[in-house]
């Protein structure tokens, strides 16, 4: 059987996508045709696996930059249905089924669904989130008609698929109020990937000696940035900051690394270790991380300097805030963290390679998740890759997220920066003591972590793929459990 993946985006950043082609290949024996953009490296299992046939298309011209708008929309639009007619129709071999991220869904939609219709293949659309939600970030008042017409167009087309899988619960009750048939629509929750799990002590003392160069000294981003610890000479520009500041972060580090040499990874006399993935993008408030350092920041300060304190009571925990990913805002962020004065938080920016993302978050104390979903519906990757490594979180609240964090038992939730700043005291008040709720919180991460990828494809996912399946059904929570368990 033969299936071919259609990501109208950077396949390298669509881990999602990435597990359904390994997926595909290992346990429903197919061949896989992937169709989508160049950009960021595949995890090393995809470019290895010999049933795996990455086809790129080229992006849309940066010259489209350029124009007005609406004349993007409409020329990146042209652009990308003639380079999908060719792939699907022309180029590539016909395949039994056909695996469609959504969004984007324009043009996608149409063109995905005429070429099955001319080569006899099953779409199944995989619904990551709404396109017409994530067009209402960008679009002014003045183009409010287009947004009209990307609703409409997503909810009529997106109802002509031989099946579909989506993120959430809530997610399929909002297809099924589209008109979708329910037993067309399988709930697939995102799971980790194998490579995500707590990393040993010592690889952790190794990953933070490679990234020590690139953690000294904010670094400002560019294009064609390589992965931290890959850095060439002279291919960024340095963000100006104190001497101070840098041998201060040398010093934690060298901390975090002396002490797994003794014998403990996590002893005193280091910081708590806080990573936060993003994508740089408007529906993340990055500003929220930001107020919170600076507020927990002024209590330590508050703290330390308050008349009647014992010596002998403990330091406040000193903060190290790594932030990974790539995207439009990252630049001004960078900035603006380059601006602040802080003692006892340190925040930096890094784009990693997958093998030392995955490394970081098994190194790291906590997890911090900014995601708040343009539609309400999706759930974040990056919360389920930390769970992956048994590392709990606090996550912004909204409608859906406790489908995946269940307060106070593998995670926290906030809406405002002095709720996350209280987060942190209250889990790093006494570190790196004991602290009961961080150890309860740490259990549930590792109790989360027991659930992963390939057993809930197996349950959820390859039913639809099986061959010459007449009318999908979904299988039942019961079965998923039982799958899910061996």
């Amino acid at each position: 059987m033969r299936v071919c993946l259609v990501v109208l985006g950077d396949f390298g950043r669509s881990p999602r996508m990435q597990y359904h082609a390994g997926s595909l290949t290992t346990q429903g024996g197919c061949d896989v045709d992937v169709v989508a953009y160049p950009g960021s490296a595949p995890h090393s299992s995809i470019l290895d696996n010999p049933k795996i046939h990455l086809h790129f298309i080229p992006s849309p011209p940066a010259l489209l930059q350029s124009l007005p708008r609406i004349l993007q929309l409409f020329f990146k639009i042209v652009f990308q249905s003639w380079q999908l007619w060719l792939a699907l129709v022309w180029q590539l071999p016909r395949s039994d089924y056909m695996l469609l991220q959504n969004p984007p869904c324009l043009p996608t939609f149409t063109f995905c669904q005429l070429a099955c219709a001319l080569r006899g293949t099953r779409l199944v659309i995989d619904w990551h989130n709404f396109g017409f939600s994530l067009l209402a970030l960008s679009l002014t008042r003045f183009l409010r008609p287009i947004l009209i017409f990307a609703t409409w167009y997503e909810k009529f087309f997106g109802r002509f698929a031989f099946a579909h899988m989506c993120v959430s619960n809530a997610m399929k009750e909002e297809l099924v109020r589209w008109g979708l048939p329910r037993a067309s629509i399988y709930v697939l929750h995102d799971c980790p990937a194998p490579f995500f799990a707590r990393t040993g002590s010592y690889q952790a003392a190794d990953l933070f000696l490679r990234l020590k160069p690139d953690l000294l000294t904010l670094t400002a981003s560019g294009d064609n940035e390589a992965p931290a610890g890959q850095t060439l000479a002279n291919e960024n520009a340095k963000i100006d900051q104190s001497g101070a500041e840098a041998r201060r972060v040398a010093d934690w580090i060298d901390a975090l690394v002396e002490e797994v040499g003794g014998g403990e990874a996590r002893g005193a006399g280091r910081p708590a270790v806080i990573v936060s993935s993003t994508s740089w993008t408007p529906d993340e408030d990055f500003s929220l991380l930001l107020d919170a350092a600076v507020q927990y920041e002024q209590w330590v300060e508050t703290i330390l300097s308050s008349k009647g304190r014992s010596a002998a009571a403990p330091s406040p925990a000193r903060l190290l805030i790594i932030v990974t990913g790539k995207g439009p805002l990252r630049s001004e962020y960078e900035r603006k963290i380059s601006q602040l004065k802080m003692r006892h938080v340190t925040v930096r920016t890094l784009w990693l390679s997958f093998q030392d993302y995955a490394g970081l978050l098994g190194s790291a104390d906590l997890g911090v998740c900014l995601h708040t979903s343009s539609s309400g519906l999706d759930l974040p990757m990056k919360v389920v890759d930390m769970f992956g490594c048994e590392l709990p979180v606090c996550a912004v609240k909204y409608s859906t997220i406790h489908e995946l964090v269940t307060e106070r038992e593998n995670g926290l939730l906030f809406e405002t920066s002095e709720e996350l700043r209280d987060c942190f005291l209250e889990l790093f008040h006494d570190f790196p003591r004991s602290n009961l709720l961080l150890s309860s919180l740490q259990e549930g991460a590792r109790k989360a972590s027991l659930r992963r990828w390939e057993a809930s494809w197996k349950s959820r996912a390859f039913p639809v793929f099986r061959p010459r399946l007449p009318t999908p059904a979904q299988p039942s929570l019961e079965a998923a459990v039982v799958l899910e368990q061996t």
